[in-house]
């Protein structure tokens, strides 16, 4: 099904598939005396209205006012819906140490995660919560979390969504180590051209080491933009997910590939300049770029590639919600 398909049928699918925000489920786990957290974590769940059972959970993890509307958006609740997507809300949980979350999962927001699925499992008379796949969902810090959750339990993990993903030392992308069964699951990695908190050199780095072993992992620059502006990518993100859902291959060997032409800046994050694309094309190869081009991964479609272009390429930064 194409994303356009879904979006005709927004305001019914939302009106039918899931209930309204106000009536979302909530439930908090408690922190472990040796786990990196510092007040019991809460959660919140939105079940589609269907007799099927549960394909998977979107789980997006809380930063601030983007994540959240992200959720309750109606086109990505239609989304959800139409594709039989549980969606969870972590909301922020910070650990002992400081303000932020501890990303690393074994330090307790792993296992938080997964009960606070088992006791929605309980609550909703939905066993296959309990097992079901995650997509799992986060920006800047908790990008960094999402890569570490794909390690952490490879069989849980269905995709990820990376967006502008880093975190202050030593749980910055060039230290997330993930193992054969880890890397097969797509990810889609979104990193922001004039961002000076996490870069695009690290995200680029994370990609490539594992794209370059035949993960089918997904690069895309937001040219010109800085640490912000999740709405700017949410058309393209359902797009990706929809494509990703649909059984891609555990090694990306023939398909559609991008490629970018970048230009650094004159911001440096971790002593490497940031860049934007100048140019942007599509190809059968999998990674042989022309001079002054660096590989973008795996495009699932061509009406993703098509997105893909015209988001790499964009002239200017938006940032304004879609109604």
């Amino acid at each position: 099904m194409r994303w356009g398909s879904i979006l005709t049928g927004t305001i019914l699918c939302t009106r039918l598939c899931f209930p309204q925000p106000s009536t979302d489920l909530t439930t908090q786990v408690d922190p472990r005396p040796e786990e990196d957290i510092l007040n019991p974590c809460q959660y919140s769940l939105a079940l589609p209205e269907l007799h099927q059972p549960v394909r998977a959970v979107w789980v997006i993890f809380d930063r601030g006012l983007d994540y959240t509307e992200f959720y309750r958006s109606r086109q990505v609740r239609a989304f959800a819906g139409a594709h039989k997507l549980a969606m969870v809300l972590a909301l922020h949980c910070r650990s002992r140490e400081r303000e932020d979350m501890d990303v690393d999962p074994a330090h307790g927001i792993g296992r938080a995660l997964f009960t606070a699925l088992d006791q929605f499992a309980d609550r909703t008379a939905k066993p296959e919560l309990r097992s079901a796949p995650l997509v799992a969902m986060g920006w800047s810090g908790a990008g960094s979390l999402v890569g570490r959750l794909a390690g952490f339990r490879p069989g849980r993990f269905l995709s990820g969504i990376l967006y502008a993903p880093g975190q202050y030392e030593p749980l910055g992308m060039d230290t997330v180590e993930l193992g054969p069964d880890a890397i097969r699951k797509p990810q889609l990695i979104i990193a922001g051209g004039a961002d000076n908190h996490a870069g695009t050199e690290r995200p680029y780095r994370y990609f490539r080491k594992y794209f370059d072993r035949g993960a089918p992992w997904t690069f895309v620059i937001q040219s010109r933009t800085p640490h912000c502006c999740l709405q700017n990518a949410q058309g393209l993100i359902l797009e990706w997910l929809n494509d990703a859902l649909a059984a891609p291959p555990a090694r990306v060997r023939s398909g559609r590939f991008g490629y970018l032409t970048i230009q650094e800046t004159d911001i440096a994050v971790w002593k490497d300049h940031t860049f934007n694309a100048t140019a942007a094309r599509v190809s059968e190869a999998a990674c042989q770029p022309r001079p002054k081009e660096v590989c973008a991964g795996w495009l699932p479609s061509r009406t993703f590639a098509g997105d893909w272009l015209r988001f790499v390429l964009r002239p200017t930064p938006i940032a304004t919600w879609a109604p």
